[in-house]
């Protein structure tokens, strides 16, 4: 198994685990607020954490698996090899650039969240806000993974 190949199941493996957790909490947070008349924050919070995660991550494996969106209107007529050059041209010209701007540009507010250790604005909130967007980073590493694997491993 190469590298690409751990890297996807890893992902793919997280992202249902942040599934799970927030299924999960969202099920508590409902028993506790319409049961008990008991709200928490931090559980809200934790479902919106979850939840951006889930699509974050999520998005590299729909690259993967060519199930993201795209406009079959008129690539649904050509010949297969004129769809892998347009994908390919899609990928150096368009997603490449797009997840090394991400990076450029997240990289301040990043760094400055890590370095303040920013938590939630909210009273009772997590304390993890520089983790959240940590994953900024995360999701351009991962669709510039699976764009330079599609680039040089043609199907």
């Amino acid at each position: 198994m190469n590298f690409f190949n751990k890297v996807t199941k890893l992902t793919e493996y997280i992202t249902i685990q942040f599934f799970y957790i927030m299924f999960i909490t969202v099920i508590i947070n409902i028993v506790l607020r319409y049961l008990f008349n008991i709200n928490f924050i931090f559980l809200q919070e934790l479902v919106m954490y979850m939840h951006a995660f889930i699509f974050l991550f999520g998005i590299s494996l729909c690259l993967k698996e060519d199930t993201h969106v795209r406009i079959d209107i008129f690539s649904s007529k050509l010949e297969i090899g004129y769809r892998n050059l347009i994908d390919q041209i899609g990928l150096i010209i368009f997603i490449v650039p797009f997840c090394l701007f991400v990076i450029y540009e997240s990289s301040s507010m990043i760094i400055r969240s890590w370095v303040m250790l920013e938590s939630s604005s909210e009273p009772g909130g997590l304390p993890i806000v520089f983790i959240l967007k940590t994953s900024i980073y995360i999701f351009s590493f991962l669709i510039l993974l699976q764009a330079v694997n599609k680039i040089f491993n043609k199907r």
